[in-house]
């Protein structure tokens, strides 16, 4: 029912445009044209998945999210919250270890950007997400817990490479623990299954307390215009 709703709402603009939109609805111009740029988004992305096989409402919000500013908005705070959960898996993930005290999570940082809907010639700012990171007892290193929390950091920047085209995973320590632990301090990438790029840099920071490691993932550079 509700796809049948958006569907609607998509035929309408396209065929009757916003204003008979508007004055039927009683939305504001604003409101429908960013209702109407997510419907059609919808459907598309609904259309695409009936005929590749795919879950119709899951291919609904995707399609969706391409829809103008109201879209780049969702897409921003989803970064946001993923980062988030994922620091948090990434820590509960080593609460069994007798060390759990000592990991440190982070602030997960933001930065404002800038987003332009050329179409609607109409500019707004955004917080988006720039990088999360959690300090790590160097003598987790080795056991599954360590594994696991480090998957779940490698998940997030693997979504945000996807999504952004490219994202680093930064792992620092001190210079002395980088020494007696053999860690070759060096930069390295990698591609996710999508082709898109990861850099790995291991790094010597005296700023790290001593026998931490610090993993920050961090967002690569973001497309800030939209185009309806």
């Amino acid at each position: 029912m509700k796809l049948l709703t958006l569907t609607t709402l998509a035929l309408a603009v396209t065929l009757t445009g916003c204003a008979n939109v508007q004055q039927a609805t009683g939305m504001d111009g604003k409101a429908v044209g960013a209702a109407g740029g997510a419907a059609i988004g919808c459907v598309g992305g609904a259309l695409l998945a009936k005929i590749t096989g795919q879950n119709a409402v899951g291919g609904c919000l995707a399609g969706a999210v391409v829809g103008g500013l109201v879209g780049f908005e969702k897409a921003r705070q989803d970064e946001i919250t993923a980062a988030s959960k994922a620091q948090q898996e990434a820590i509960a993930a080593l609460a069994p270890l007798s060390i759990g005290s000592q990991v440190k999570a982070g602030e997960v940082k933001t930065v404002e950007v800038t987003a332009t809907d050329k179409t609607k010639n109409e500019t707004k700012k955004y917080q988006a997400f720039d990088s999360v990171s959690i300090d790590i007892p160097i003598s987790a290193k080795g056991t599954p817990e360590y594994d696991a929390a480090i998957g779940k950091l490698k998940t997030l920047a693997e979504k945000v490479a996807d999504e952004r085209g490219s994202s680093k995973i930064d792992i620092a320590m001190t210079a002395a623990d980088a020494r007696a632990n053999k860690v070759t301090l060096e930069t390295a990438s990698v591609k996710t299954a999508k082709g898109n790029t990861i850099t790995v840099a291991k790094a010597a920071d005296n700023t790290v307390q001593k026998g931490i490691e610090r993993v920050t993932v961090r967002a690569g550079k973001l497309e800030q215009t939209v185009v309806s």
